[in-house]
């Protein structure tokens, strides 16, 4: 089980999550990038982007492993524009309340 600064206690390292960005809050500081490059990148527009976008059939992006890195980004996110979901149920896991 995993117990970090992201709001993950209880999930266990691996669960399938879903990384979201309120592009309403994202400053584009570009920490959430830099620690986790296969997951987000910083788009065109100079905002974060999930790099596992929604599928074009409109269902949810596949989930990827929850790790501690992963959890750790999105405890880093000085302004808590990210946020993790379950890829199981879809219910949310960790900050950007």
């Amino acid at each position: 089980m995993t117990a970090d600064s992201a709001g993950t206690a209880g999930r266990a390292a691996g669960d399938p999550v879903v990384v979201r960005v309120d592009h309403g809050r994202c400053v584009g500081s570009g920490m959430c990038a830099l620690a986790v490059p296969g997951s987000l990148v910083l788009g065109a527009d100079g905002l974060a982007h999930p790099v596992r976008a929604p599928r074009p059939d409109g269902a949810p992006p596949v989930g990827e492993p929850l790790t501690a890195k992963l959890a750790e980004a999105v405890g880093f996110c000085p302004v808590e524009a990210l946020a993790l979901y379950s890829a199981r149920d879809g219910r949310r896991i960790a900050h950007a309340e």
